[in-house]
């Protein structure tokens, strides 16, 4: 019974963890392309982008989490604002700074 409900906890584990997986994929993407776009429809992006990124760690309530949070959301509204190889040089890092939160986050909900 015990080893059954074990089971079924790293199988909803899992499931939480693809779906963090898709999400991390989908804002890579939004991410590539808010470096290609100017002007209003790059403010736009990032809202959403920043946004989304709010929502997927909204669940956990530690400091160091919300600061990381702050810190790449202000990296998205530099994005906004950035072109050419710098906008390619700070996509790249704020994807992998959300794939260090999305890694946090995962490790945190699993406790």
């Amino acid at each position: 019974m015990a080893k059954l409900m074990e089971s079924e906890k790293k199988e909803e584990t899992v499931k939480k963890g693809s779906g963090i997986q898709e999400k991390i994929g989908e804002l890579g993407s939004d991410i590539d392309d808010l470096a290609k776009k100017t002007g209003d429809e790059a403010s736009k992006l990032a809202k959403s982008i920043n946004g989304e990124i709010k929502s997927l760690a909204g669940d956990i309530k530690s400091i160091d989490v919300k600061n990381e949070v702050k810190g790449i959301t202000g990296k998205v509204e530099k994005l906004a604002d950035s072109t050419g190889d710098s906008a390619k040089k700070l996509a790249s890092d704020v994807k992998g700074d959300i794939k260090g939160l999305m890694a946090k986050v995962t490790k945190k909900k699993e406790k």
